[in-house]
């Protein structure tokens, strides 16, 4: 058999002996702690070469400048699109500090070969930290926390009666790791569970949920309309958004409870506003908004039926330590193998594919990578589906 001949470095990869610096870049000053955790976990690992890792903080406005020579961009909360991508000739992986991916071309990384990656929220605690501040959203809705703040101000005690959370029903908008978690929680609680999800729930997970777990599957949101709250754990996506509109509202219970710990894009804002305004919607509490950050003086927030966090909800000690040292690892293994490939995805070497146990490709089928059907996301898928 001839000698299998070696491929070459996908789109502008170079070898790390070529190069002094191997440059990591935070694309946005937003979630400050993340990019510190990250900074100080990379240096906990020694790069391959007479090359050094080089980390770039930088704000929104400087992101086109700054990657240019970027090996690795976490991009945060700004938009990595086509004219952004054209910039980055060198650029290998472009991967979230978490899970959310909409502000990121999938295309355009893929057409030029470059790797897009996320990090699942059930192997950090982010899905932890995000479902305790779905709890503390709802309790803080249900109880009315702005009228709790102006009655203490205006020293008038036993006021106002509030809600109470146990017996109450409560629906779960996505069912993933984060909208699991929060079930796990609100069972404790005593609450009444309903679920439902974008594809069809299987007969045995659904038998499971109901008689195991004791929630209740919906196939359709317009079954939620004896709800005292809905909590949106669900992603963002190009058909979802804007789902929170009139229609919406209009299967929830009257006065109900509406608790986001997904996405702002979720929201049709005036709709939203309008139903906190005669009465449809009894109160919003929400960890993320259509624009971030958000205006406090926009009506919708300085609603006193409204309260907003500052897209906090998985931001914990725990998570963001996790996280940081997710992305060094991900950035040391990738510099310590940038050929990214004889016939895996992300590489040849164990620490590449060591790697993929803790992030997840998205879009495994480059062109620099041909003959890959999907994303390797642990060893044993790696070793199935490529081969090596």
């Amino acid at each position: 058999m001839p000698p299998k001949k070696k491929r070459g470095l996908p789109p502008g990869a170079l070898h790390h002996v070529e190069r002094k610096h191997f440059k990591v870049l935070f694309c946005g000053k937003e979630f400050p702690a993340g990019a510190e955790e990250t900074r100080k976990a990379l240096e906990k690992h020694d790069a391959v070469g007479n090359c050094e890792f080089r980390f770039v903080a930088c704000a929104r406005e400087q992101v086109a400048t700054e990657i240019v020579d970027a090996d690795v961009a976490v991009p945060l909360m700004t938009k990595i699109d086509e004219t952004l991508l054209a910039k980055a000739p060198i650029l290998k992986l472009v991967l979230q500090f978490g899970v959310g991916l909409e502000g990121v071309d999938e295309e355009a990384c893929t057409k030029r070969g470059i790797l897009l990656a996320r990090i699942p929220s059930e192997k950090t605690g982010n899905a932890d930290s995000t479902a305790e501040m779905a709890v503390f959203l709802l309790l803080a809705g249900l109880r009315r926390v702005n009228q709790l703040a102006k009655s203490l101000t205006d020293r008038r005690l036993g006021e106002p009666v509030t809600v109470q959370l146990k017996g109450k029903t409560v629906t779960i908008v996505g069912w993933g790791h984060i909208g699991k978690e929060v079930a796990r929680r609100l069972r404790a609680f005593g609450c009444k569970l309903q679920a439902v999800r974008k594809s069809e729930w299987p007969k045995e997970e659904w038998d499971f949920l109901l008689y195991d777990e004791g929630v209740r599957p919906l196939d359709d949101v317009k079954w939620i309309k004896n709800s005292d709250a809905v909590v949106l754990c669900c992603n963002q996506t190009k058909e979802n958004m804007g789902m929170i509109n009139d229609e919406f509202i209009g299967h929830m219970k009257p006065g109900a409870v509406l608790v986001n710990i997904a996405r702002g894009g979720l929201f049709n804002r005036e709709h939203v506003l309008a139903a906190l305004d005669d009465g449809r919607l009894g109160y919003l509490a929400s960890d993320v908004a259509w624009q971030e950050p958000v205006d406090p003086s926009d009506p919708l927030v300085a609603h006193e039926r409204a309260y907003f966090t500052p897209h906090v909800g998985g931001v914990t000690d725990t998570s963001y330590a996790t996280m940081g040292a997710i992305v060094a690892k991900a950035c040391a293994s990738l510099q310590a193998d940038p050929w990214m490939g004889e016939s895996c995805v992300v590489g040849i070497s164990p620490e590449l594919r060591y790697m993929v146990d803790e992030i997840m490709i998205v879009n495994a089928n480059l062109p620099a990578f041909p003959g890959i059907t999907g994303p390797c996301v642990d060893f044993e898928q790696c070793r199935k589906r490529c081969r090596c």
